[in-house]
């Protein structure tokens, strides 16, 4: 009941794991605030000189304490590093590679036991030592170190938990980290073809009532006769329908002359392999018909069994073709007004603004962006375009056409400068000015610190239909593989897109 939907499961939470979840927070909240008077008291009663994950157990402590300390193994397991200056990450003890567990470095490379990531970092150029990562590290490792992204100024190196991409802990990501450490794959090898099966019966639009019924059956959970029988609470295993076969799923929902005659009105003439293979061969509409005559089925034989109550196959169909049209009429949606169409506006006078965006190529791993530079009455100031290689991801391509976008308005001494984008998280951590713990803390420093540079300097977001101008010029450059840097106007292939959004009669 507790393991996850896609796996054959219900999907509830376990409460014993949920609470360790809970007191997994509690030990982040230590951790990360140790200022606050909680973690200022327990550190002075139960670890006065050593760090929270570094702690023992102790004498006499309370039960507060004790759930707590328990809880600090998933921590632990949990939590990365975020490099800056790589002085306080060690290269094998330490967790700091994204998506890769550093136990396996040991036995690739034992030569650096003491070594510290600072190491592997060119600090004047504050880039990563390319030769000598490639020369140390399996392939593998290498190209994941290198796409972790350095600010262009060093920082102290942050502790984040990488179970979330906001590098935050949340009780979500905590359980499911605890949750997922104690499947045993041997106990769900059966179930392995069914994966797809159930994946395609939860996103059914169809009552829970109806898709709980499927998964009852394809587990064999149905009080049956004969499974009623197998548990010594009935003599009885003959089907109550047709008073021949024995009462299993199989014949209940196949082979059963009732429903049978059900099946070849709705024009399931032949069911191969049950669940599975309807549910391949089927498209969504005929998957919600199959689910819902079965569980028609299933509510005729109750009422058969206690009820004593007889539906034929004619009425049954047409039960089932009533309930499908009414489940459809609630589907439909009420048309929504026309919302305005939204496009690129104006910066205010004395105002320049600099729109971005990216382009990325996920099996190359680079990215190009593409930044346009307009002032207040919609004349292009220069247009540009750079491509990047180690890129991780379109996250992580975004950031990187932000941060060159702020440094070109630093370079260009705007002082009154507007920043717009449709990357909508990468907005959103630009106006944050909290500490950043994701993946692109890096770029996101950077950005803070070109930003307060500026004299007046906001970041605001748009739709991606008013970021066309920047978007084609990122593909075009990514596709082309030719960068631009042109003042005062734009490639040809935009042109008119860009005199459009000047006059503002572009939809």
């Amino acid at each position: 009941m507790c393991q996850p939907k896609e796996v054959g499961g219900m999907g509830f939470r376990s409460l014993a794991k949920f609470n360790v979840a809970f007191l997994v927070k509690q030990g982040w909240r230590i951790l990360t605030n140790p200022n606050s008077l909680v973690a200022q008291i327990i550190k002075a009663k139960y670890f006065p000189s050593e760090s929270f994950l570094n702690s023992r157990l102790g004498n006499n402590c309370s039960f507060t304490w004790k759930s707590i300390w328990a809880a600090k193994g998933v921590l632990s397991d949990g939590m990365c590093w975020k490099v800056c200056n790589g002085s306080r990450i060690s290269t094998l003890e330490d967790s700091w590679i994204p998506d890769f567990n550093n136990a396996r470095l040991s036995s690739y490379v034992n030569n650096l036991c003491d070594f510290k990531v600072a190491e592997l970092i060119d600090e004047s150029s504050r880039k990563w030592k390319e030769e000598v990562i490639v020369s140390t590290f399996p392939a593998d490792v290498a190209v994941k170190i290198l796409r972790i992204p350095l600010s262009k100024e060093a920082h102290d190196d942050i502790l984040a938990w990488s179970g979330a991409p906001s590098g935050e802990l949340i009780v979500r990501s905590a359980y499911k980290l605890l949750h997922g450490s104690e499947i045993d794959p041997s106990a769900y090898a059966l179930q392995t073809d069914y994966r797809n099966f159930y994946k395609k019966l939860w996103v059914l639009n169809l009552p829970s009532k109806i898709k709980i019924t499927i998964w009852r059956i394809s587990w064999n959970y149905l009080p049956t006769r004969v499974n009623m029988h197998l548990r010594r609470i009935s003599n009885n295993s003959i089907c109550p329908q047709c008073g021949k076969g024995a009462e299993t799923n199989n014949y209940v929902f196949r082979k059963c002359p009732v429903t049978k005659t059900v099946w070849k009105e709705l024009s399931f003439t032949e069911i191969l392999k049950w669940l599975t293979w309807v549910f391949e061969q089927c498209n969504p509409f005929r998957r919600e018909v199959f689910c819902c005559t079965i569980w028609a089925i299933w509510g005729d034989r109750n009422k058969q069994v206690h009820e004593k109550i007889s539906r034929f196959g004619k009425e049954t169909t047409n039960f089932i073709q009533i309930y499908i049209s009414e489940l459809q009429g609630i589907k439909e949606k009420i048309p929504k007004n026309p919302k305005e169409a939204k496009s690129w506006k104006h910066p205010p006078d004395q105002t320049v603004k600099i729109n971005f965006d990216a382009a990325f190529d996920g099996k190359t791993c680079q990215a190009a962006m593409g930044i346009v530079a307009r002032n207040s009455e919609g004349s292009v100031l220069l247009s540009f375009s750079k491509i990047h290689s180690q890129v991780e991801s379109t996250f992580a391509a975004e950031a990187i056409a932000c941060r060159i976008t702020s440094q070109l308005g630093i370079d260009m001494q705007w002082p009154n400068l507007i920043i717009e984008g449709d990357a909508l998280t990468i907005i959103k951590k630009c106006k944050t000015k909290n500490g950043d713990k994701s993946k692109i803390r890096a770029y996101i420093q950077d950005i803070h610190r070109i930003s307060q540079k500026i004299k007046d300097c906001r970041f605001e977001h748009i739709p991606r239909v008013a970021n066309r101008l920047e978007h084609i010029i990122a593909s075009e450059t990514l596709k082309g593989k030719e960068e631009i840097y042109l003042i005062g106007s734009t490639p040809a292939y935009v042109e008119q897109l860009k005199v459009l959004e000047m006059k503002g009669s572009i939809d």
